[in-house]
């Protein structure tokens, strides 16, 4: 009997005019969705191609103790599924001498109506195309059976009204995922045809599989939310304006509250202040070795009999100079280590306090807004794209590795000798014993993107509220139909 009233409902639905509407909508958007996300990908993998190889034949041989090495972020490759974040996350690191690395956006608007309405990639169109017509599928799918008459006809034939509805989420579940899934065919072959990647790579096939599979949740989750909404209503005008409201509130308005709340709840500083601050700190420990190197370098001079010079000189005459010198370099080169490394720990705190304050922002938003299915569901598919709120820590991280490998290569490898007298100061950077410039190349930054069971574990709790809502929205669906007047 239950095969029996799921085919009779996949074939009402197939045979409305609904299903033909829909299955246009997917078959046009997605496939071109997904051509418009590979151009972009292939624009901005040439971009950080010809940027990456631009600044090594420039500097690639421009070693100094001072030099300011640039690393580049390249875009990820299953961006091509959710754009997400990627054209606000930084383009480059900087690494300094001091320890502290800075990060950059190139700031430039190439189209600027895409970054005001948005890419119509995979997570678009579903997250509002497909979704909406699920909801549109789905409002009358028990109230207008009740309005027809044919609802009480079933239950006449003592259907159980636990078959009839099971039948209904399984009958239009699998009609909706058919266009779906053609749609998703075409995309895949466009898709492949891309000289950039290849669909069936260890890098896009695995995540791609999980983003479908989880798609195929997501699109459960509002077909049986669409249903628990029909048996709450007894006319299809009611159902019908109930499902556009709740799909306004779940997929507009809870992802802009939820953030505004959060502001409000756990602020944090702007960059600038935060960037102000750790410039005071380094100007302040800069200032305080700068007074001890003055102090040691008078004390070296004293402590052989030498007067202190009106002008600090770079260069040791006689054997009492060259022995004050000799000492301290030696001090000196201990003490730069010392504040050096104070510098880096006090920054940090300050990069670590501030990163704590948005970490906790960012925390309470997303829990707020994991009230809404439409919620999870993006930040699964963007975190599972790289794309997510996790990337611009990931990118934190690549980037203090990269500090800490120029700082091996080429910081590490140079001497600094200050010479104070007074205000007045000289100095020079040479390299260390053994270190040749010459034979040493800036380093690239291997830009490192988290595994997919490392995403996945970042992304855990959106599986299983996924699957609650599903739970939760049968439940209700269930218990409702059980009381459900048909007359």
């Amino acid at each position: 009997m239950l095969k029996a009233v799921i085919k009779k409902e996949i074939l009402g639905m197939m045979l409305d005019l609904r299903f033909i509407i829909a299955t246009l909508l997917c078959v046009v958007l997605i496939p071109l969705g997904m051509y418009v996300s590979c151009k972009n990908y292939e624009l901005r993998l040439a971009d950080y191609q010809k940027a990456k190889q631009t600044y090594q034949q420039h500097y690639g041989k421009s070693i100094h103790s001072n030099v300011n090495v640039e690393g580049y972020r390249p875009p990820s490759v299953l961006s091509v599924f959710a754009l997400g974040l990627e054209q606000f996350l930084p383009d480059k690191a900087v690494t300094s001498r001091e320890g502290i690395f800075r990060i950059s956006k190139e700031l430039g608007i190439s189209n600027a109506q895409s970054l005001l309405f948005g890419k119509a990639d995979l997570l678009f169109n579903v997250s509002f195309v497909v979704s909406l017509a699920v909801l549109i599928f789905t409002f009358n799918s028990i109230s207008g059976e009740k309005e027809m008459g044919t609802l009480r006809m079933m239950i006449s034939n003592s259907i159980p009204r636990g078959q009839i509805l099971l039948a209904k989420i399984v009958g239009s579940y699998i009609t909706l995922l058919i266009p779906f899934v053609i749609s998703l065919l075409i995309a895949l072959i466009i898709l492949d045809a891309s000289a950039d990647m290849s669909i069936l790579s260890s890098h896009i096939w695995p995540a791609f599989l999980v983003i479908v599979l989880i798609t195929f949740l997501f699109i459960l989750a509002v077909v049986t939310l669409g249903i628990c909404l029909s048996t709450l209503t007894h006319t299809s005008i009611t159902s019908i304006v109930m499902s556009l409201f709740v799909w306004v509130i779940f997929v507009l308005v809870i992802p802009k509250i939820s953030p505004m709340i959060a502001e409000i709840c756990c602020p944090t500083e702007s960059p600038n202040v935060v960037s102000l601050r750790k410039q005071i700190v380094k100007e302040q420990i800069e200032f305080e070795l700068n007074s001890k190197k003055a102090q040691l370098f008078r004390k070296c001079l004293t402590s052989v009999g030498l007067p202190l010079p009106k002008m600090p000189k770079m260069h040791p005459e006689t054997d009492d100079e060259k022995k004050a010198y000799a000492q301290y370099d030696k001090e000196a080169f201990a003490l730069d280590k010392v504040y050096q490394r104070r510098i880096a720990d006090e920054i940090g705190k300050i990069d670590q306090h501030y990163s704590n304050k948005q970490n906790a922002q960012t925390i309470v938003a997303m829990n707020l807004s994991r009230i809404s299915p439409f919620c999870c569901y993006t930040y699964l598919v963007s975190g599972l794209s790289h794309t997510g709120v996790t990337e611009p820590l990931n990118f934190r991280e690549n980037a203090r590795r990269f500090q800490d490998q120029v700082k091996t290569i080429i910081y590490d490898n140079y001497i600094q000798k200050t010479y104070m007298v007074g205000g007045m100061a000289t100095g020079t950077d040479v390299p260390a014993e053994g270190f040749n410039p010459a034979g040493v190349t800036i380093p690239e930054m291997h830009y490192r993107y988290p595994a997919l069971a490392e995403a996945l574990q970042a992304v855990w709790i959106d599986i299983l509220l996924l699957f609650l809502f599903n739970i939760i929205f049968f439940v209700l669906s269930f218990l409702k139909f059980r009381r459900y007047d048909v007359r």
